[in-house]
C-alpha cells in the first residue's frame, strides 16, 4: 500500500455516488453502463492495492474484505439492472455511497476514521432499506436505524476507551464488552439480531445480497480487529467461553427460526444470523486455525448466500411473491435459477464438495484442537445446525421447484439477460471453485498473511480432485445411458390419485417442531416479543415513562407541599415585625440607617 493511497476505493465510489446526482437526467441506459464501469473500477481500486506491493505479498486482512466488499456490490449492481430496470438515480447514488462507506470501514488505518465511514454506512444504507416506502421498509427501517444506532455509541465508547484500558481491569471488561456489543448489532449476532429479518426481506433483494454479503462482515471486520489486535485472544477465559455461546445461541437460533418460515427473504435472513453464528465459533476459539476458518467461511457465506437472494429475487420477480406457498414446479421453467439455488443450498448446509465445507471442516478442526467442554458443545451444536439448514433447503428447494403444485408464470424463457445471468453463474462457479481448490485462499492468502505458520487442509484439495473425477464418472455414464428414468403416475393404496389430489405445501414440513418441547418455549417466547430486544424496548419504555412521570409528579408535589410550609412558617415570623404599630416602623428605620452607616464607614 506505499504506493497506492488507501482511500482510493473510497473516493471512487464517492465521486459515482455524487457523478449518479450530477447527471440524474441521463437515461437509464446510461446509467446502467455508468454504474458497471464504477463498480468496476472501485474493484480494480482494490485489486491495485493488492498489487502494490507486488502480486506476490500477501494481502491484509483489510484488503481482503475490500476485495469481497467491492466483487460482491459489483455483482449486485449487475444483478440490479435487471431486477430494477426502473430505478432512479438516487438508488444508484445511495449504492455508491453505501459500497464506498464499507470500503472505508475495512480500509480506514485508524479506529476513529473507521467510526466516520462506519456512521456514514449505516445512514445509506437506512435509506436504501426504506427505498420501497412501503409499510413494512418504513417499519423495518426505523428498527434498523435505532438498534444499529445505539450500536454506534456503543462501539464509539469502545474506541474512546482504547487509551484508558491499562488504568483497570473493569475498564478493560466494560470497554470490550461495548466493543462486542456495538459490532455484534451490525454483526447480526443473538440477541442483538433483531433488526435484520426485518430489514433483509424491506430491502430490494439487490440491496438484501450486500446487506447478507458484506455489510454484516463489516461488523465481523471490526471485532476481528479489536479481538486480535487491541484485546488479544483469551485475555479472559470468561469472556472466551461467553463469545463461544454466543456462537452456539446466534447458529441454532438462526436455524431453528428459518426452519419454520414461510417468507423465502426472511428465511434467508435467518440463514444468515446461523451462518454469523459458524464464524462467531471459529474467531471464538482464538487461534490461527479458528481465525482462519471464520475468514474463510466469511467469504464462501458471501458468496452462496448473495447467490441464494439472487435466486430468490428471480422467484419474487417470477411469481410476485415471497412465500413459499405461491411457488412450486418451476424447475422447468428457470432452470438456471434451479441449478444456481441447488448449489447455493449445497453449500450453505455443508455439503462436500462444495465451499461452505472447508471452512465449515477448518471450524470444526478448530474447536477440537481447543479440547474444552465448550468447544465440544459447539461442535455439536455446528453439526446439528448443518443438518437443519440442509433441512431447510429442502424445503425450500421442494416449493419452489419441485413438488407436484405448478405454478404458471408470465416469465418462463425469459432467463435471458446477461445482467442477470453473468452474476448468478459467477457465483455459482465461485462455490465449486472454493470448495475444490481451498488452498489458493487458505494457504496463499489466509494462513500467508493472516495467520502465518498455520498449516491448513491440504487434504482437500486431494477432495477436490476426487470430486471433479467423481463428477465426470457420473457425467458420463449419465450421457452414455439416457431415458433409464421411468416416469409414472402417483399410485398409493392400490389407487391412482391425481396430482391436485397430491398437491401438499412443503413450507409445512416441519410445522410439527413447533410443538416439540424442547423447542416449544422458544418460538413461545419469539412469537411474543420476548426474545426481540427492539419489541421489549417498545414495551418498557411507554412503562418506564410513566413511572418516571408519577414520580417526578410526585416529587414536585412533596417539594412543593413542603416549602410551602416552610414558607408559611417564616411568615408567621415576619408578621411580629411588622404589626401595624409606628413607633416599632421608625426603630426599624434608625436600625437601618445605623447599619448602613457602619458599612459605609468600613
Amino acid at each position: 500500500m506505499n504506493n497506492v493511497p488507501w482511500f482510493l476505493p473510497v473516493v471512487t465510489s464517492f465521486a459515482m455516488s455524487l457523478l449518479h446526482l450530477v447527471f440524474r437526467r441521463a437515461g437509464r441506459r446510461t446509467r446502467s453502463w455508468f454504474s458497471l464501469a464504477g463498480g468496476a473500477f472501485v474493484l480494480a481500486g482494490c485489486i491495485m492495492l493488492l498489487s502494490a506491493g507486488g502480486f506476490r505479498q500477501p494481502p491484509t486482512l483489510s484488503i481482503l474484505f475490500a476485495i469481497l466488499i467491492s466483487l460482491i456490490s459489483f455483482l449486485s449492481l449487475s444483478y440490479s439492472q435487471w431486477y430494477n430496470p426502473e430505478s432512479s438515480f438516487v438508488y444508484d447514488s445511495l449504492v455508491f455511497l453505501f459500497l464506498g462507506a464499507m470500503n472505508g470501514v475495512v480500509l480506514a488505518p485508524s479506529f476513529i476514521r473507521m467510526y466516520i465511514f462506519w456512521e456514514i454506512m449505516t445512514v445509506s444504507s437506512f435509506f436504501l432499506v426504506l427505498f420501497n416506502n412501503t409499510a413494512e421498509s418504513r417499519k423495518a427501517s426505523i428498527k434498523y436505524i435505532l438498534m444499529t444506532g445505539t450500536g454506534s455509541i456503543l462501539l464509539l465508547f469502545g474506541i474512546l476507551g482504547i487509551s484508558f484500558m491499562g488504568e483497570s481491569l473493569a475498564w478493560k471488561h466494560l470497554f470490550f464488552f461495548s466493543v462486542l456489543a456495538g459490532t455484534g448489532i451490525k454483526a447480526g449476532i443473538v440477541p442483538l439480531h433483531t433488526w435484520l429479518p426485518d430489514a433483509h426481506p424491506a430491502a430490494p433483494t439487490p440491496v438484501s445480497a450486500m446487506l447478507s454479503g458484506v455489510m454484516i462482515k463489516t461488523g465481523i471486520y471490526a471485532f476481528i480487529r479489536f479481538y486480535f489486535f487491541v484485546f488479544k485472544p483469551s485475555w479472559s477465559l470468561g469472556w472466551e467461553s461467553i463469545l463461544m455461546l454466543i456462537g452456539i445461541l446466534t447458529l441454532l437460533g438462526g436455524v431453528f427460526m428459518a426452519l419454520v418460515q414461510h417468507d423465502l427473504k426472511r428465511l434467508l435472513a435467518y440463514h444468515s444470523i446461523s451462518q454469523v453464528g459458524y464464524i462467531f465459533l471459529g474467531i471464538a476459539c482464538g487461534t490461527g486455525m479458528g481465525l482462519a476458518g471464520a475468514l474463510y467461511h466469511t467469504i464462501n457465506h458471501a458468496v452462496f448466500k448473495s447467490l441464494l437472494f439472487f435466486g430468490a429475487g428471480v422467484l419474487i420477480k417470477a411469481t410476485g411473491s415471497r412465500r413459499l406457498e405461491d411457488y412450486g414446479g418451476l424447475a422447468g421453467q428457470l432452470p438456471l435459477t434451479f441449478s444456481m439455488m441447488a448449489i447455493a443450498a449445497l453449500a450453505i448446509s455443508g455439503v462436500p464438495p462444495f465451499n461452505g465445507f472447508v471452512s465449515k471442516w477448518i471450524i470444526f478442526q478448530a474447536l477440537l484442537s481447543k479440547g474444552s467442554g465448550m468447544a465440544v458443545l459447539a461442535l455439536a451444536a455446528a453439526l446439528l445446525g448443518s443438518v437443519l439448514t440442509l433441512a431447510s433447503f429442502v424445503k425450500v428447494l421442494n416449493d419452489s421447484f419441485l413438488g407436484v403444485r405448478r405454478s404458471l408464470i408470465p416469465f418462463a424463457g425469459k432467463e435471458r439477460s446477461p445482467f442477470m445471468i453473468f452474476p448468478m453463474l459467477f457465483l455459482g462457479a465461485a462455490c465449486f471453485f472454493l470448495g475444490l481448490f481451498p488452498g489458493l485462499v487458505c494457504e496463499k492468502i489466509i494462513a500467508g498473511s493472516l495467520c502465518p505458520g498455520l498449516a491448513t487442509i491440504r487434504m482437500a484439495s486431494f477432495f477436490g480432485w476426487t470430486a471433479i473425477l467423481l463428477f465426470g464418472v457420473i457425467a458420463f455414464l449419465v450421457k452414455k445411458n439416457p431415458g433409464r428414468a421411468r416416469y409414472g403416475g402417483t399410485f398409493v393404496g392400490g389407487e391412482r390419485l391425481s396430482p391436485d389430489e397430491m398437491a401438499f405445501d412443503g413450507s409445512h414440513f416441519y410445522g410439527t417442531i413447533r410443538d416439540m418441547e424442547p423447542v416449544r418455549s422458544f418460538y413461545r417466547a419469539d412469537g411474543e416479543g420476548l426474545l426481540d430486544l427492539y419489541r421489549l424496548a417498545e414495551k418498557g419504555l411507554p412503562a418506564a415513562g410513566s413511572f418516571f412521570k408519577f414520580l417526578g409528579i410526585r416529587w414536585i408535589e412533596a417539594l412543593y407541599a413542603g416549602g410551602g410550609r416552610v414558607l408559611n412558617k417564616w411568615v408567621e415570623r415576619l408578621k411580629l415585625m411588622q404589626n401595624g404599630l409606628l413607633a416599632r416602623y421608625i426603630i426599624w428605620i434608625f436600625a437601618g440607617v445605623i447599619l448602613l452607616m457602619e458599612v459605609i464607614r468600613r
